[in-house]
C-alpha cells in the first residue's frame, strides 16, 4: 500500500493497543513503526533500476527483519517511555502489530513482497488491492484524524479506532472475495469470445477495487482488457498485445533481462521506438488513463554501451489530472 495508508493504519492500531495508557503518543508511535519497512526507498536510488525493483519490499519487508526489528524497537520505546511503567513485553507486542500489519497487507498488492528473503527470492503477491485505494484509505484517515482530537480518557477514542479498523478489515476481505469474482467473470468472457490462454492475471486499477485489468497470456502475447464491478454490459473489449520477446535477441540471457521478466512474472511486452531503443513494459500495472494504451507504470529502456547492458527506468506515465480522474470515475459507473 501507499505510505499514507500505512501511516493511518498504524496510527489506528496504536490507539487500540495503547491509546488508553499513553494517549496520542500511541497514535504517533503506531504511525511511525508502520512506516519503517518502507524506509528502503531512501536507499533504492543508490542502486541500478533492476536491483532497486527487488530491494524495495525486499529484506526490509521480510519476516527475518521483523524478528530483529520488533524486539529492538520495543526495547527502545520502553526506554523512551519509561515513565509510563509499561513493561518490555507490552512494548514488543505493541511494536509487532503495526510492523507485521504493514508486511502482511503489502502481500496483497501486485508489486509483491519478499517476506522470505534472504533465504528465498519469492515475491508474495495476491493482486487483490491497488497500491492506492481511496475506498480503503479515506475511512482510515477520517477516523484516525477524529481520534487524534478526542481526549484520550474518553471511550469514544477506542470506539472510533475500532470502527476504523473494522471498516478496513471488511474492505480488505471484500477485495479478496472480489478478486475471485472478477477472475471468474474474466475467464467466462475469454471462453465466450473463444480466446485461448495459458495464464491469466487480474489486477485492480489505481484508486479503487472496482475496476480491474485482465491480462490473458498465450504463446504469442496477451489479450488485455478492463472489467468493472458496475459494468452494465457484460463484455470485455480485449486488445492483443504481442510479447515481441524476439526483439531482445542476444540480451535475452543477460541477468538484467531475466530479472526484469521475473519481476513482471512473465507478463511483459517489448517494443522498439522510433529512435531504435528497446523498451520492456510490465503489463500488470496500468495508469489512471484507461483509454491510453501507452500508459505504462513500469517501463525500462534497454541499451548496450561498450558491451555493457544499460537498463534505465522511465518515469511512470500515470496521467493524473482532472480530465483523466473524471474519465476514470465515469468509466467506473457508466460502462
Amino acid at each position: 500500500m501507499d505510505s499514507l495508508t500505512h501511516i493511518v493504519l498504524g496510527a489506528a492500531i496504536g490507539e487500540v493497543a495503547l491509546g488508553k495508557k499513553i494517549g496520542n503518543k500511541a497514535i504517533l508511535w503506531g504511525a511511525l513503526i508502520s512506516t519503517i519497512p518502507d524506509l528502503d526507498v531512501f536507499l533504492s536510488p543508490l542502486l541500478n533500476p533492476v536491483n532497486a525493483l527487488f530491494f524495495h519490499r525486499g529484506v526490509s519487508h521480510s519476516l527475518l527483519a521483523a524478528i530483529f526489528l520488533i524486539p529492538a524497537i520495543g526495547f527502545i520505546l520502553s526506554k523512551i517511555e519509561k515513565r509510563h511503567s509499561i513493561d518490555l513485553k507490552t512494548w514488543i507486542l505493541f511494536t509487532s502489530l503495526p510492523l507485521l500489519s504493514h508486511i502482511f497487507i503489502d502481500c496483497f498488492n501486485t508489486y509483491g513482497t519478499g517476506i522470505f528473503e534472504p533465504f528465498n527470492s519469492l515475491r508474495v503477491a495476491y493482486d487483490s488491492m491497488a497500491i492506492i485505494d481511496i475506498f480503503f484509505m479515506i475511512p482510515l484517515l477520517t477516523f484516525t484524524i477524529a481520534v487524534f482530537f478526542i481526549p484520550f480518557q474518553k471511550r469514544q477514542r477506542r470506539t472510533f479506532a475500532w470502527v476504523c479498523l473494522s471498516i478496513s478489515s471488511v474492505f480488505f476481505l471484500f477485495s479478496i472475495i472480489n478478486k475471485e469474482i472478477i477472475t471468474k467473470r474474466a475467464i467466462k468472457q475469454l471462453e465466450s469470445q473463444n480466446i485461448n490462454y495459458s495464464r491469466i492475471i487480474t489486477t485492480p486499477a489505481p484508486l479503487t477495487n472496482f475496476i480491474w485489468a485482465v491480462v490473458a497470456e498465450n504463446e504469442a502475447g496477451y489479450n488485455f482488457g478492463y472489467i468493472g464491478n458496475f459494468d452494465k454490459i457484460e463484455s470485455i473489449k480485449f486488445r492483443f498485445i504481442p510479447r515481441n520477446s524476439e526483439l531482445l535477441g542476444q540480451f535475452m540471457d543477460r541477468k538484467e533481462i531475466i530479472d526484469l521478466i521475473r519481476f513482471s512474472k512473465g507478463f511483459y511486452n517489448v517494443e522498439k521506438d522510433s529512435l531504435g531503443s528497446l523498451w520492456l513494459h510490465d503489463l500488470r500495472y496500468v495508469g489512471l488513463d484507461l483509454e491510453n494504451q501507452k500508459s505504462y507504470v513500469f517501463s525500462f529502456e534497454i541499451k548496450e554501451n561498450k558491451g555493457r547492458l544499460v537498463v534505465t527506468r522511465s518515469h511512470p506515465n500515470r496521467n493524473i489530472n482532472l480530465k483523466t480522474i473524471k474519465s476514470y470515475f465515469e468509466n467506473l459507473f457508466t460502462n
